[in-house]
């Protein structure tokens, strides 16, 4: 199974590292948006992103919504384009004799940005129910892989390179603790266009059991466009001993 990620392609800013995937595109079973593909809410340059994605594949497109696609267009989004949105909302899939399953949520931030904090009287109840229900969602059941698609950091980890002081409005100190906490197989996320490709999270060993256990680290993957400067790409594949997530 191939799978694609890509976020902040902020309409014609980084339209062309979009295209840098192509070569690879046309063989994708999955692509994964994660979120500011236009700028200010422009619905119209959105759906342009969206028909230059759909010239490269035909493959099935889920989406979690950025800081740019503004939350009162929210349903306008989902009306207007033939791909799913996540919001704190799960999607099941079978690719072959792989069953997968894709988390989706914006995210939240440890310190809501000054225009969130003068704007949206209730920011910080947001961002805890996503939490609590992004918690929820990321019960693996009887998927082989569970994917959590974000756009805001789920750590501050991938952020080095951004200004310190900003990281608190950039990503999620709670939300480290929840990827630490359910695992998941693959854990994507956008929006910071100046940091790191990826890094490796690592549980705390507070008792005998951490120290035993195996396979402790969980691997983040900023899959922003300036960052990487291309798509950013995964095989996940079934083996004897479970499966295997490998980045291309």
């Amino acid at each position: 199974m191939l799978v694609c990620a890509m976020g902040d392609v902020h309409g014609d800013q980084y339209l062309d590292l979009l295209k840098e995937g192509r070569d690879k595109l046309g063989a994708c079973d999955l692509v994964l948006l994660a979120g500011d593909v236009t700028d200010t809410n422009d619905l119209e340059i959105y759906g342009q992103v969206l028909g230059t994605l759909r010239e490269l594949t035909d493959a099935e497109i889920l989406a979690v919504f950025g800081n740019e696609e503004y939350d009162s267009s929210h349903l306008e989004y989902r009306e207007r384009f033939r791909i799913v949105f996540l919001e704190e909302e799960s999607k099941d899939l079978r690719f072959d004799d792989l069953k997968v399953k894709v988390v989706g949520t914006t995210g939240s931030l440890d310190r809501p940005t000054w225009w969130q904090r003068t704007n949206v009287p209730d920011i910080w109840v947001r961002y805890k129910e996503r939490l609590s229900k992004t918690s929820s969602l990321l019960e693996k059941g009887d998927a082989d892989v569970m994917v959590l698609l974000m756009h805001y950091a789920p750590t501050y980890a991938t952020l080095e390179g951004e200004k310190p002081s900003s990281f608190p409005e950039m990503g999620s100190l709670a939300f480290e603790g929840l990827v630490l906490e359910r695992r998941p197989d693959l854990a994507l996320h956008a929006h910071a266009h100046r940091g790191r490709r990826k890094a490796a999270l690592v549980k705390r060993q507070r008792s005998l059991e951490d120290y035993s256990a195996k396979g402790s680290e969980v691997m983040v993957h900023n899959v922003s466009l300036p960052v990487v400067g291309r798509p950013t790409f995964f095989e996940i594949k079934g083996e004897e001993s479970g499966v295997s997530v490998r980045e291309l």
